[in-house]
């Protein structure tokens, strides 16, 4: 304490130099409550205030409580220094939510301001600026020291740091080298942060055997940080620490790579003939004459059973060919069969016509390949959306295709929507949720919440569920909690989505972009967190903004080292619409002229999920009470699932056009699982409806749900298209 009754004795005489009176002055104290804040030396804080109200002895006080928003202002009269009133006051105060500094010059009065604050700001970028001589006054040894400077530098005010600092004849006594080595599996984890808490300006890198040493003293707090993975250890008698680092998706990432360095002089089937395996870039299936049993006697026989998410019809018919995941909702959803380069007559299982495939011989066949996603399927256009059976005969003819009466498909059963599906849209039960349901009143929940919030903190899921709980009672609370995602210093994907997509379910603009740009600061390595950010400049109104990274996406100067091609369809669309409506007003002059001409639909969906590892399959429902599934799964798309992990996307359009398609929707999701074992964490799916896509009157809903319990069944959206 010595150090720090020097400090307040220096600034008692700055007062007095200043204008020391016994006049009454008008103070505004900023106390900062945000979560971070729970960690400051109140006691010295209290020391400060002692000193300061010594030397001015009359004041009319304003405190002002803030962290994501102001949350109180109350008024005190200041008598002869006894300030105690206010120290009582300050005692009863919680710590919850981010920090924003937005609003408090407009609350604070002309006077002394006394801001106490670590000045971790993650709510707002604005400075504000007083009227009157600013005090900013910290007392955490982990503080955001650029962000004081600035304040104080606008407001030629005066930072106070209450840290006592190091007598340096002890110091370096105290000072002790820790060192060890940070493993992620067996090997060594290279280029890990590794700092003592509060002293981060001496943070170092891990080599590449992963060692590290540091200085500290025993009872400081060691910090081992890498992506959004974090350890932390208190320093003692032990000067050696391993830390050990598991595995996530980094595995899954290097199985793609290997996979695509095997075989590489083998030559596939594509739309546009033989091509080789690695030139290509993307996964095909092929059987040849010799996979088909000569006592096969239709071409039915011949392809059953080859290839893998590959179904026949009913009656194993191949005209009835369904390749799933279907990407469409365009009401038919049978593949496209071509003939040495002939596309065939299609059948529609939205119309019940079925076209015939009994010309063919499968005994003529000389290989036969499926080819699934746009980039294999681009050739043959909206045609091949469905997917492409590509047959390839011995003699290079092909017969005519015998006639004969259709089918009228609605009498088969497989496809046909009967309404019996249980749709679980139960209330979440939780043991956190459970607790807080026994608060008689909001207070008494708030309460529970604050009292059983370090339990659950490292649930990814535990913020946004609680934020759920309280926004139909007290938005402003709901959104307190929420912001407290921001507040720690490594957040995850799965929970920065997360709260991103709440945001914008629940039309929050501004908190939806500052919570993109968190993820896009921390997660620069995923597609996804470029789009986000777009979407909320789209969604706040800032259209140019949003134009410019969407471009930016599509001609790769978003990010050199990043391939976006994995969302080109979804982007595209974005900076179709976005011209569309908004061309007046934009600058479109370094905009593609092939993104400049206008898309329609009656309906467009966009699906969005956090949880990168999750597997589910959406049903769609038509007007017709007819569905088709869309499998986001290993099994049903494994090349899509791969790409979405190796390059971190995961957003999905689909589009509904034609007269047909008009009338009543459902959309059901039924959840598998995690891919990964043991992995726990549940994911938020969200659903955009897009009415009248690309039309003057266009519009938007949001539907959403959380999808936890293997095996469950839930309505995602009910909506019509007229």
């Amino acid at each position: 304490m010595k150090n720090l009754r020097l400090l307040c004795f220096l600034f008692v005489v700055c007062l007095y130099h200043t204008g020391f009176t016994q006049e009454q002055k008008n103070v505004t104290i900023c106390w900062d409550v945000s979560l971070s804040m729970m960690d400051r030396d109140i006691e010295k804080e209290y020391y400060f205030l002692d000193a300061y109200f010594k030397t001015v002895q009359k004041a009319q006080v304003s405190l002002l409580a803030f962290s994501n928003r102001i949350i109180s202002k109350n008024d005190f009269t200041v008598t002869k220094g006894n300030w105690s009133e206010i120290k009582t006051k300050l005692g009863t105060f919680s710590y919850d939510g981010a920090t924003n500094f937005k609003a408090l010059d407009d609350y604070a009065e002309k006077g002394d301001i006394l801001m106490f604050t670590d000045g971790k700001q993650n709510i707002s970028t604005g400075t504000p600026n007083f009227d009157g001589e600013l005090y900013i006054v910290n007392s955490s040894k982990d503080f955001d020291r650029a962000s004081i400077n600035l304040l104080s530098i606008i407001n030629n005010g005066n930072l106070v740091n209450l840290l006592e600092k190091e007598d340096p004849n002890t110091s370096k006594t105290n000072l002790k080298e820790y060192k060890g080595t940070i493993y992620n599996g067996t090997s060594g984890l290279a280029a890990a942060d590794v700092y003592v808490k509060g002293f981060e300006e001496r943070r170092i890198k891990s080599d590449e055997k992963g060692a590290f040493a540091v200085e500290g003293m025993k009872g400081d707090t060691l910090v081992i940080v890498y992506g959004n993975r974090k350890a932390e250890h208190v320093l003692d008698d032990n000067q050696t620490i391993d830390f050990l680092f598991t595995e996530d998706s980094i595995q899954l990432q290097e199985v793609v790579v290997s996979e695509q360095g095997i075989e590489q002089s083998e030559e596939i089937t594509t739309a546009y003939g033989k091509e080789n395996k690695d030139k290509v870039g993307y996964a095909v299936q092929s059987i040849s004459d010799e996979d088909i049993a000569p006592v096969s006697t239709t071409v039915n026989n011949a392809v059953q059973g080859k290839f893998s998410g590959v179904s026949l019809g009913q009656n194993e018919d191949l005209s009835e060919v369904k390749m799933r995941p279907s990407n469409s909702v365009l009401g038919n959803n049978y593949g496209l069969i071509v003939i040495d380069g002939v596309p065939m007559e299609r059948s529609n299982s939205f119309t019940g016509e079925i076209a015939s495939t009994g010309f063919i011989d499968p005994q003529n066949i000389a290989d036969i390949t499926v080819l699934k996603g746009l980039a294999a399927t681009n050739r043959f256009g909206s045609m091949g959306a469905n997917g492409v059976l590509l047959i390839t005969t011995k003699t290079a003819t092909v017969d005519k295709a015998v006639g004969g009466e259709k089918r009228d498909l609605a009498r088969l059963k497989n496809n046909i929507y009967e309404g019996k599906i249980k749709v679980n849209n139960k209330t979440l039960v939780t043991p956190y949720l459970k607790e807080l349901k026994k608060g008689k009143n909001l207070q008494e929940a708030y309460n529970i919440y604050l009292s059983q919030r370090e339990k659950y903190w490292d649930n990814s899921e535990y913020l946004i569920d609680i934020y759920n709980f309280f926004y139909g009672a007290n938005v402003d609370i709901a959104e307190q909690i929420l912001s407290n995602i921001l507040e720690k210093e490594r957040a995850g994907y799965e929970e920065l989505r997360g709260m991103y997509l709440k945001c914008l379910e629940n039309n929050n603009t501004k908190l939806a972009l500052l919570t993109a740009n968190r993820i896009l600061e921390t997660f620069p390595n995923k597609i996804q967190s470029y789009f986000d950010v777009g979407m909320a400049h789209k969604k706040g109104g800032n259209f140019q903004e949003a134009l410019n990274m969407f471009n930016a996406m599509v001609n790769g100067s978003a990010n050199e080292q990043l391939n976006f091609t994995g969302m080109e369809k979804v982007v595209g669309a974005e900076i179709r619409n976005l011209v569309n409506k908004e061309r007046r007003n934009l600058d479109i002059s370094k905009v593609d002229k092939k993104y400049q001409n206008n898309l329609t639909y009656n309906a467009r969906l966009v699906m969005d999920w956090n949880n990168q590892d999750a597997e589910f399959v959406v049903q769609f429902v038509n007007p017709q009470k007819r569905f088709f599934n869309w499998e986001h799964t290993d099994v049903g798309d494994r090349k899509r699932i791969l790409e979405e992990l190796q390059h971190g996307f995961s957003t999905e359009q689909f589009e509904i056009v034609g007269a047909d398609t008009k009338g009543d929707w459902i959309l059901n999701v039924t959840y598998l699982g995690n891919r990964t074992q043991g992995n726990k964490a549940p994911t938020f799916l969200k659903c955009t409806v897009q009415y009248n896509f690309g039309k003057p009157n266009q519009r938007s809903e949001e539907h959403a749900i959380r999808l936890q319990e293997v095996d469950e069944e839930q309505q995602l959206a009910k909506f019509t298209v007229q």
